[in-house]
Parts: structure tokens; sequence; C-alpha cells
């Protein structure tokens, strides 16, 4: 079922607001849920995924990211595209939870970070 959008001729501005933005994220999401619930046999719909909003996210923070993980684009994508296209990248990358978890507590029990050891291995000699 499409999203009755209504086009105002009076209206100025050319990107979206923050308020229609998130009702068409509430219609997806819906819609996913739906079609979830109706075809729940495979494997997928056996765990909760938590969503992540990407699109709160900054136009450079998108673009870092596809940058970062060479994601191909068309050139002039908006926010809205860029962060779908970004999404549907993060929704796929496999995580191995186990060692991923085990990395992050061992990382918090020794009072370090990622940052941590680059920086060693940059350090002269004293």
């Amino acid at each position: 079922m499409p999203i009755p959008v209504l086009s105002r001729h009076k209206v100025r501005h050319l990107y979206i607001c923050d308020f229609h933005k998130n009702f068409i994220q509430s219609v997806r999401n819906k819609r996913k849920r739906k079609t979830s619930d109706d075809g729940g046999d495979s494997p997928e719909h056996d765990t909760d995924i938590p969503e992540v909003d990407l699109f709160q996210l900054q136009v450079n923070t998108l673009r870092r990211y596809k940058r970062h993980y060479k994601l191909q684009t068309r050139p002039g994508f908006n926010k809205a595209q860029l962060a779908e296209t970004v999404s549907r990248h993060f929704r796929n990358i496999p995580v191995n939870e186990k060692e991923t978890l085990a990395y992050f507590i061992y990382m918090v029990k020794s009072n370090r970070s990622r940052l941590d050891q680059k920086s060693e291995g940059s350090k002269q000699p004293e």
C-alpha cells in the first residue's frame, strides 16, 4: 500500500522534514514487521535483530562510511538515499558475536582502546 503524498505548490523547501522522515521510516518498519510475520519460516526471523537508525547520522559520516567500505553508488546521492545504501550494507555485515564480546571485555578490563594499540606502535623509543 503506497503512502499518500500530497504535493503542495506553496511549500518552498526541497528537503523532507524530520517529522515526515520519521513517519516514512515508521511505515517502512511496520511493513518489514508485517511481511516478516507473514513469512516467518526462514531462520532470519528466529532472532530479534536490533534496528540501527542510520538516518540520524550526518551526511559527512555516511560518506566516510561509504568511502571506508568502498560502496558503489551513483554520484549526487541525497542523504536519504545514502542512508538507505549504508543501512542495507550495515545490516549485511557478518559479525562473530563471541569473538567481538570477548575482545570488548578484554579491552574494558585492561582499560585500553584500539587507539591505544595504534599509538603504541608509533611511539619513538626514548
